[in-house]
């Protein structure tokens, strides 16, 4: 709209019949942390919103409260952060991690979020990974994954097509181990369910299918507690027994989402409840001040 004694602009008023006009509730903040990204972002309810989804619920020591600082610091940063954890839906099958992916990619759709972070629970994660992987702004992109104590040697278990090692940037692969993932939501519109079973590869494939490819941000390294999994090196017992011993944990073992080593909540941001998990969140707000 254009004052009287300026050069009149075709539509200078809001009831000319060329005037649409359009109201969507984002923060101001949010406009701030979108920045430059504005002027091409699609309306969203809710855009910056992240949903972080841990693959089961049996952390690994150290996991937990490096998952909670992770939330914790994207969120300080103006990001829209939830968290949801999904049970094993099919425990004695081979699709029981594929079925909790997919599980996940529904929950991302179904409460309307931007993107979704899938976490498995041998994630050590960085405080800062997450926004690392946000600021590249692309469909698909992983963390370099890193074992420091492979069972087996990279030729028999490697951890993407190419190899890479840290420090490489933003780096394109054929596929790229599953471990923590970041996706922008709107792809799972057309990703099959199928695209879950089987290994990282398949999973690569369809993505491929769709025009998708994985990038993976060799700048930001995620040690992981144990290497995946390669069954098919392992006998027909050792694989049973590795089953029984997971039928048992998943049953009878408290979950370890102790605090960091140190913790004072006296000083320190986060609290525990009374059963002793720890949740990163402002120390005032903890404390009720």
């Amino acid at each position: 709209m254009v004052p009287p004694d300026k050069s009149p602009l075709i539509v200078d008023r809001a009831t000319h019949p060329m005037c649409y006009l359009h109201s969507w509730d984002v923060p101001a903040g949010t406009r701030q942390l979108l920045g430059d990204r504005w002027h091409y972002a699609q309306y969203h309810i809710r855009p910056q919103s992240v949903l972080v989804v841990g693959i089961g619920n049996l952390w690994g020591t150290d996991c937990w409260w490096r998952l909670q600082d992770m939330m914790y610091t994207t969120a300080k940063a103006g990001w829209s952060i939830s968290y949801h954890e999904v049970g094993n839906g099919s425990l004695l099958s081979v699709e029981a991690i594929a079925l909790m992916r997919w599980q996940a990619s529904m929950l991302a759709r179904d409460g309307g979020v931007e993107w979704i972070l899938m976490v498995d629970n041998d994630a050590l994660l960085e405080h800062d990974i997450l926004l690392r992987l946000l600021s590249h702004d692309r469909p698909v992109v992983f963390p370099l994954v890193v074992d420091p104590n492979p069972r087996l040697p990279l030729a028999i278990a490697p951890m993407s097509d190419p190899p890479l090692v840290p420090g490489q940037g933003l780096k394109p692969v054929r596929w790229a181990v599953m471990s923590v993932m970041l996706f922008n939501a709107h792809i799972f519109n057309v990703l099959e369910p199928t695209a879950w079973r089987g290994d990282d590869w398949l999973f690569s494939q369809a993505l491929h299918h769709l025009g998708h490819r994985i990038y993976v941000d060799t700048d930001a390294v995620v040690q992981v507690t144990k290497g995946p999994t390669r069954e098919g090196s392992m006998s027909l017992d050792g694989v049973l027994n590795g089953r029984r011993k997971l039928w048992d944990r998943l049953r009878n073992e408290e979950r370890d989402r102790r605090p960091p080593p140190g913790f004072d909540a006296q000083t320190w941001d986060g609290f525990l409840d009374p059963s002793g998990t720890y949740y990163a969140v402002d120390g005032k707000v903890a404390r009720g001040q």
